[in-house]
C-alpha cells in the first residue's frame, strides 16, 4: 500500500453505490417507475386534472372540423430539501480486522480501507432510498407529503388528491363491527377512484390489523375460499424477497368489489426509525387499507447545488474529501428528491377502525 490513503472520485463512488447489495425493501417506490432530473434546484410538476373524457362531436361530412379547446393543466413547483447522510472514514479502519475476517487477518490495509468506504456508500444509499420510499408511501397513502428538518422550514406538498378518496369509517361501520361491509367499502372506493383517476385500482395494501379484520368478515371468507391465493408474476407487482415486510396474499375478482379485473392483495407491516429519538413509526397505519391503480409515479430530483457536482442533475451525488487537521476523511451522498404521483386520484385510503 502506498503512503497516502486514496481519495476516490465521484465516478468511482457512483460505481460502488450501483453494485448489488442488500437494499431496503422499497415497496412503495415500485409504483414510481419514471425518473425525472431537473437542471435547476426547483422541481416542476404538472397537475393534469381529471382525465379528458369528452366525445368527438358529430359534423356533416363536408363541414369543417371542430377545434377542441385543451383542458389545460396547472404547473406546481417545489424546492426540495436535501438528503445528505455523511460518514467518517477513519484511517484506523484500515488497520483493524473487519467483522467476518479471520482472526489473524487476511486483507491488506488498502483492501480494508476500500471496504470501509464501500460500507459508507451502501449505508448512505440505503438511508436515502428509505427516505425516497417514505416519500412514495406518503404520496400514495395520504396524497401529500410533509417535508421538514432542523435546517429546513416545514413544507406541505399537496398533490391534490380529491378529498373523497380518503375514508374514515366510524361507529358500527368499522370493520369488525355489526354493520361492517368491507367488500362494499372497497367497491365504493374503487368506483370513486376510477371515476376521478381514470384507471381501475388493481392493488390493495392492508395494514396488519386491517387484514385481520378483512379476512374475519364472513362475506370475505366466502369470496377468498373460491379465489386465487397463489403467487403472481405480474410485472407491476413488487418482487417479494425472503424476510421482506410485505407479502402477496392472493387476488380476488368478483362483482362484490366492482369491475376492472383481478385485484392483488398485499399485507404490509414495515416501520422506520425517526432521525431524532429513534422512535419506530409504521409506514402504513395498521388499520388502514390503500388502493392503488395507475398513479403515474415519478421520481423527481432537483439539481445538486455543489460545485464538485458541477450542478449536475443526479438522483444521488456521492463525494469524498480529506480534512488535514485532524486527519480524517469523509464520505457524503446528496440527493434532492420528491416522489410525485402525476395521477393521485388513482389511489384511495380507508381507515377501517
Amino acid at each position: 500500500m502506498s503512503g497516502t490513503l486514496p481519495i476516490y472520485s465521484t465516478a468511482d463512488l457512483i460505481g460502488v453505490q450501483q453494485r448489488p447489495n442488500n437494499q431496503p425493501d422499497n415497496f412503495w417506490l415500485t409504483f414510481f417507475r419514471t425518473e425525472y432530473t431537473s437542471q435547476a434546484e426547483t422541481i416542476l410538476f404538472d397537475d393534469l386534472g381529471d382525465r379528458d373524457r369528452r366525445l368527438a362531436p358529430f359534423v356533416a361530412p363536408m363541414a369543417q372540423g371542430r377545434v377542441m379547446r385543451d383542458k389545460g393543466f396547472i404547473t406546481k413547483s417545489f424546492k426540495p430539501a436535501y438528503l445528505k447522510p455523511k460518514h467518517v472514514v477513519d484511517p484506523s479502519k484500515a488497520i483493524k480486522r473487519r467483522a467476518g475476517e479471520r482472526l489473524t487477518g487476511e486483507l491488506t490495509l488498502e483492501q480494508r480501507w476500500d471496504a470501509a468506504i464501500a460500507d459508507n456508500m451502501f449505508a448512505e444509499r440505503s438511508m436515502i432510498e428509505r427516505r425516497w420510499d417514505w416519500m412514495a408511501a406518503r404520496a400514495l397513502i395520504d396524497g401529500a407529503v410533509t417535508v421538514s428538518g432542523d435546517d429546513y422550514p416545514e413544507q406541505y406538498v399537496d398533490f391534490d388528491r380529491h378529498s373523497t378518496l380518503s375514508y374514515l369509517l366510524t361507529s358500527t361501520a368499522r370493520w369488525g363491527e355489526s354493520a361492517a361491509n368491507p367488500l362494499g367499502d372497497i367497491r365504493a372506493a374503487r368506483k370513486n377512484a376510477f371515476e376521478r383517476g381514470g384507471y381501475p385500482v388493481q392493488d390493495l395494501v392492508f395494514g396488519s390489523d386491517a387484514w385481520d379484520r378483512f379476512t374475519a368478515n364472513a362475506d370475505v371468507k366466502a369470496l377468498l375460499s373460491t379465489e386465487n391465493r397463489g403467487s403472481t408474476s405480474d410485472w407491476r407487482a413488487p418482487v417479494m424477497n425472503d424476510g421482506s415486510p410485505f407479502a402477496y396474499e392472493g387476488s380476488i375478482g368478483n362483482a362484490a368489489i366492482g369491475s376492472g379485473g383481478m385485484i392483488r392483495l398485499w399485507t404490509y407491516s414495515n416501520f422506520y426509525e425517526e432521525t431524532l429519538g429513534g422512535n419506530r413509526v409504521n409506514y402504513l397505519d395498521v388499520n388502514t387499507v390503500v388502493g392503488i391503480g395507475n398513479p403515474m409515479g415519478v421520481r423527481a430530483f432537483g439539481a445538486i447545488m455543489d460545485a464538485d457536482a458541477g450542478l449536475a442533475a443526479l438522483p444521488m451525488f456521492p463525494k469524498m474529501w480529506k480534512n488535514p487537521d485532524p486527519s480524517v476523511n469523509y464520505t457524503m451522498t446528496a440527493s434532492a428528491p420528491l416522489m410525485v404521483p402525476m395521477n393521485p386520484n388513482s389511489t384511495f385510503k380507508i381507515k377501517v377502525y
